[in-house]
C-alpha cells in the first residue's frame, strides 16, 4: 500500500514529530510512503491543517481515500487578528468536509475544541492518541551533563502563537519567581518562540532560569536528551488536543507537571499532578500559581513514586497500538477502492 501525506515530516510541532514516527511505522511494515498530494499512492492522510481544499479535492477526483487526522483549532486568544482565527478554522471545517475517515487525538480535540465549531454537532470520529518513536524517546536514552547538585526543571516546546508562547513564558516567569528561595531548582527554558518572549524573560534577570534559547527549535535527536536529564517536565501550554511534549516524556519517564487543563487529565490520569485552573477555551488558563509550586515541589520530593507511575501510564500509549489502529483505518478505506 502506497500512503500519501500532507507533507515532509521536518521542521517544529507535534503534527511533525507524528507524521516522522507513523511514516516510519509504515515503512517497518513494508508500505511505501509519498509527502505531498500529486504523487501515485493509495490513500492519503490529511494531517492537522497541512493540506489545502483544492488538494484534498483532487485526491477525491481520483477516487483517493482521506484519512483527516485532528487536533487542535484556532483558538480566540491564540491571535490578535480575529479575521486569522475565523479563516484558521473554516479552512479545517472544508479539510473535514472531503474526509471519508476522522480521527481525533482525544475527547477534549473531538467534543471540546471541535465540538465548539460544530454547536456540540462535530463529525463522527474515533480517538486515537498520539505515540512516538519508543526507540529513541525511551527511559534508556542518553542525558547530557547537569550540575550535580541541581534539580533541572525543563520548560522545552515550539512554543506556538504569539499570544500563547507570551502567556506559558510569563508563567514559567513566576513559578521560577516563586521557586528563588530553593537554591537547588534551576530551569531551563528551550524552544522555538518569537523573539519578545525570550526578551520577556531576560529583563526579569532571574538568576534560577540557567538555560535560556528561544531561537531555535530543540532538534528531534536531542529532545529525548533533554527530557532524560530533567528531574521535572514542566508542560504549561493550554487546551492542547494532545501533545507529543507529553507523550515523549511519559515514554522517557521523566516526572510531569502541568495544567489541569485541555487533554491532560485524560492522558496523564494519576501519573502526574495537575495545578488548578479555569477551563474556558475562550482564553488562556488563569493559573493557581501557590497551587502549581506546591505540586513541582511535591513531584521533586516523590521523584521516583511519579517517575514509576508515568513510566507504568507510558504504556497505554505505546507506538504500535496507536500506529497499529491507523494503518487498520488506512488498509479499511484502501479496500473501498
Amino acid at each position: 500500500m502506497i500512503i500519501g501525506f500532507s507533507r515532509k515530516p521536518s521542521g517544529k510541532g507535534g503534527a511533525i514529530s507524528w507524521i516522522k514516527t507513523f511514516s516510519n511505522y509504515c515503512l517497518s511494515n513494508g508500505h511505501q510512503v509519498r509527502f505531498g498530494y500529486k504523487n501515485k499512492m493509495d490513500v492519503f492522510c490529511s494531517v492537522a491543517n497541512y493540506s489545502l481544499p483544492h488538494e484534498l479535492r483532487y485526491l477525491k477526483n481520483r477516487n483517493i481515500k482521506v484519512l483527516q487526522r485532528l487536533g487542535s483549532i484556532f483558538l480566540e486568544y491564540n491571535y490578535d487578528d480575529k479575521q486569522l482565527i475565523v479563516d484558521g478554522n473554516n479552512h479545517l471545517k472544508q479539510l473535514i468536509s472531503y474526509a471519508d475517515y476522522i480521527v481525533y487525538q482525544s475527547y477534549f480535540s473531538k467534543k471540546k475544541l471541535f465540538g465548539s465549531l460544530y454547536d456540540n454537532q462535530e463529525p463522527d470520529g474515533d480517538i486515537i492518541y498520539n505515540s512516538t518513536d519508543t526507540s529513541i524517546f525511551s527511559p534508556d536514552c542518553k542525558s547530557i551533563d547537569k550540575p550535580i547538585d541541581k534539580k533541572v526543571i525543563l520548560c522545552s516546546a515550539y512554543w506556538g502563537a504569539h499570544n500563547t508562547s507570551l502567556e506559558c513564558i510569563k508563567l514559567i516567569v513566576e513559578t521560577a519567581k516563586r521557586l528563588q528561595n530553593h537554591h537547588e531548582i534551576e530551569f531551563w527554558v528551550l524552544g522555538l518562540a518569537p523573539k519578545e518572549t525570550e526578551e520577556y524573560i531576560r529583563k526579569h534577570h532571574l538568576p534560577n532560569i540557567t538555560k535560556l534559547n528561544l531561537q531555535h527549535p530543540i532538534s528531534y535527536r536531542l529532545m529525548p536528551y533533554y527530557i532524560k536529564t530533567a528531574d521535572l517536565v514542566l508542560h504549561l501550554k493550554a487546551h492542547e488536543g494532545c501533545s507529543n511534549a507529553v507523550i515523549e516524556t511519559m515514554n522517557v519517564g521523566t516526572p510531569m507537571v502541568g495544567l489541569n487543563s485541555g487533554s491532560l487529565p485524560e492522558l496523564l490520569g494519576d501519573a502526574a499532578l495537575l495545578a488548578d485552573c479555569t477551563s474556558d477555551i475562550k482564553m488562556f488558563p488563569k493559573v493557581e500559581i501557590d497551587d502549581l509550586v506546591k505540586k513541582i515541589l511535591i513531584t521533586l520530593e516523590k521523584s521516583d513514586f511519579y517517575k514509576n507511575r508515568i513510566i507504568d501510564r507510558a504504556k497505554l500509549f505505546s507506538e504500535k497500538q496507536q500506529c497499529s489502529k491507523y494503518l487498520s483505518i488506512l488498509e479499511k478505506l484502501y479496500k473501498q477502492n
